[in-house]
């Protein structure tokens, strides 16, 4: 029997190693791609085929260079592993899905609320509304207004700004005084615009002090959800945890699973919230509609989300899966000769 292909984009990503390695153990062939040249990536190495990508955000020949590759390798799954990507691939799902091709991620109107951080902000402040005291305090919400639609000579410091679609720590500023304000609209603003409209794309939130609790959630199309918790104690600037602590705590898994069966999630996505210092409450910060950095802590603490998000996708029942081995995890990087 001919193998299945897949498409794993940016594979320098630091989920790359454990999706890779999953296909193959899966029997599948896998394709890789990436910005930078095959030398630079060393995930190269471990593809069946590699490409280099041009940028996502030359939306036209990215998606070119997508649909050739696609129909040069007979690609059945793509399997995005950044947001940039993502959200050019959800643009032009109609274009790509055709015959037995698929992009493995919810469908396109669930992606497009998960990459507004208001409007997924929105979502799990209803839902909370909707639940029990219990769940009320272990579990809120950051206070989020539209900053085209605030009175920045009333807020309290510090704040966050951030773009509503940011990815990373993309565009973000973290504003303790007016100064800083200023600079951080000088920086999104174009002074040559008399109504420029940037503040629209924006959000403005309170800083809340704690540590980042990243929650791997995995959920198939009959409703059944595992939420897979880690508390990050070491992050890179972009948020990718190296240091982290696997733990349970069954009222926030329990509101993961009802997160993501309001929003229509499907298959394996992850959520960040922020462990207030002092309070332990949880406070929602956003969804990532994709893989997280750290996902192969999950795999690592006994729990196979990837091939069960790749079962998913491939119109399979999900497997019956274990509580995670409970613990202290690292990473650490290793050099290899291209």
């Amino acid at each position: 029997m001919e193998k299945r292909t897949a498409l794993v984009t940016a594979i320098g990503s630091f989920s790359a190693d454990a999706v890779i390695r999953n296909l193959h153990e899966l029997g599948w062939r896998v394709i890789g791609s990436d910005i930078y040249d095959r030398e630079w990536v060393a995930a190269s190495q471990d593809v069946d085929e590699f490409y280099k990508a041009p940028y996502a955000s030359d939306e036209a020949q990215y998606i070119s260079f997508i649909e050739e590759i696609c129909a040069r390798e007979k690609v059945h799954r793509i399997l995005p592993l950044i947001d940039a990507e993502i959200d050019v691939l959800n643009r032009h799902r109609e274009e790509i899905e055709k015959d037995d091709l698929l992009i493995c991620m919810s469908d396109k109107d669930v992606i497009s609320v998960l990459r507004d951080k208001f409007s997924i902000g929105q979502l799990v402040e209803g839902l909370l509304s909707e639940l029990d005291d219990e769940f009320k305090g272990a579990v809120r919400t950051i206070p989020t207004c539209r900053a085209s639609e605030t009175d920045f000579e009333e807020i309290e410091y510090p704040v966050i700004l951030k773009p509503v679609d940011g990815r990373s720590s993309s565009g973000l500023y973290r504003i303790y005084n007016e100064d800083q304000l200023g600079f951080a609209f000088s920086s999104i603003m174009d002074p040559t615009k008399l109504q420029d409209t940037t503040l629209e794309r924006y959000i403005v939130q309170p800083v809340i002090k704690g540590n980042v609790v990243t929650v791997d959630v995995l959920r198939d199309d009959e409703g059944n959800c595992t939420a897979v918790l880690r508390e990050e104690l070491l992050r890179t600037p972009n948020g990718a945890g190296l240091s982290v602590r696997i733990f349970e705590d069954e009222i926030l898994q329990d509101v993961c699973a009802r997160i993501a069966d309001r929003a229509g999630i499907k298959g394996l996505v992850n959520f960040e919230f922020i462990r207030g210092e002092g309070s332990g409450v949880y406070y929602f910060v956003e969804c990532n509609p994709r893989f997280s950095g750290g996902v192969a802590f999950t795999e690592l603490a006994g729990v196979p989300v990837i091939r069960n998000h790749i079962r998913i996708f491939e119109g399979e029942e999900t497997e019956k899966l274990p509580s995670p081995e409970c613990g202290f995890m690292t990473r650490k990087y290793q050099e290899i000769r291209m």
